[in-house]
């Protein structure tokens, strides 16, 4: 997988937005894992995330601070535009229509890799935070889950920042399949052991990071998941097999989670990229490491293999998952879901 480093200006922004500002996100419910300051707003980083409220009358506007390159979706009553970010502290028009009661929901396109966000203001009369639904998912992965050149024509495009859309990679197709809150813990060329780049951190950190570019250890209990799907590995085996380092990172990371987590149906899963050896090495890894938990007494874990078939929408950008693809990933793992802890989805997937 092709990584995209978006650092410039990235360690300066959290600092210099918080004071650029005061915000109101006692007045939104706060999307997936974000570092959110009492009265001050709150800094979103991973794909997928963002906020939600109702609110009244015509017009809505957030006040966001960004470095200029993330991206969004913005979507009223049902209906999704697309935002490009400025650089620095901009008043945004999210809504300038119809008066009535409106539902909003803003959520980051483009993936970790890009850079934080800063929430500082939203305003609009009537604002209400959204109830938050019974059903809760985590998803621990790479750029497969944050759609990372979904938009793009196929294999043959170059990714881009406009061709990501984590609104249509496979963890938001799921929230809406099922009505799930969503949290996407992923990063571009992320894996457990070694990254695609081989620099950085690696997601078997990151993953207890409240922000990716920060230090602050995320509060595990603060967000308890019934499900979690991990789908790491092909940045691993992309160059060759780690070996046994993986299988004990893999173990590791199950058994990690199901000290934090008791009661959570835990999916490791694989395929989608890699072939041949280097991906029946992945498989029998991630395999091997379920059965392991398994016969330590953990019988609430899973191995979902994803086979998306051949044809249109099976790529988008630099052999990432296509539309179609991403599609039928979240259909293997809504199957499974459904299948073990009897969620009825609100709108079957397609495939």
């Amino acid at each position: 997988m092709v990584m995209k480093h978006a650092s410039r200006l990235v360690g300066s922004l959290i600092a210099a937005a918080a004071f650029a500002g005061a915000a109101n996100a006692q007045d939104v419910r706060v999307l997936g894992r974000n570092d959110v300051v009492p009265g001050a707003g709150f800094t979103s980083q991973w794909p997928d995330s963002g906020f939600e409220a109702t609110f009244e009358g015509k017009t809505i506007k957030a006040t966001i601070y960004d470095w200029g390159a993330n991206w969004l979706n913005v979507e009223i009553d049902g209906v999704t535009t697309t935002l490009s970010l400025s650089a620095g502290q901009q008043t945004y028009t999210l809504f300038d229509g119809a008066a009535g009661s409106h539902t909003v929901r803003v959520t980051r396109r483009t993936g970790a890799n890009v850079g934080p966000t800063r929430f500082l203001s939203v305003e609009a009369d009537g604002l209400k935070p959204t109830s938050a639904p019974d059903h809760r998912i985590l998803v621990i992965g790479d750029s497969y889950a944050s759609g990372y050149g979904v938009e793009g024509a196929n294999e043959k495009c170059t990714y881009s920042h406009e061709t990501q859309n984590a609104g249509l990679a496979y963890p938001a197709l799921l929230g809406r399949t099922f009505g799930a809150d969503v949290h996407v813990v992923a990063m571009d060329g992320g894996g457990l052991t070694r990254n695609y780049a081989g620099d950085g951190a690696t997601m078997n950190t990151l993953a207890w990071q409240t922000l990716p570019t920060g230090d602050t250890a995320w509060a595990a209990l603060s967000y308890r998941p019934q499900v979690i799907v991990i789908n790491l590995g092909t940045n691993d085996f992309d160059a060759s097999d780690p070996g046994e380092a993986f299988d004990n990172a893999y173990v590791f990371l199950l058994r990690r989670l199901r000290v934090a987590y008791p009661d959570a149906l835990i999916i490791g899963s694989a395929g989608g990229s890699l072939w041949g050896k280097r991906y029946t090495a992945e498989k029998t890894s991630i395999a091997d490491a379920i059965a392991f938990v398994e016969k330590e007494g953990d019988k609430n874990v899973r191995f979902v293999e994803f086979k998306p078939t051949a044809g249109p929408g099976r790529y988008g950008c630099d052999y990432h998952l296509g539309k179609r693809a991403q599609v039928q990933v979240a259909a293997a793992l809504e199957r499974e879901i459904s299948k073990s802890l009897g969620w009825q989805p609100r709108a079957k997937s397609a495939e």
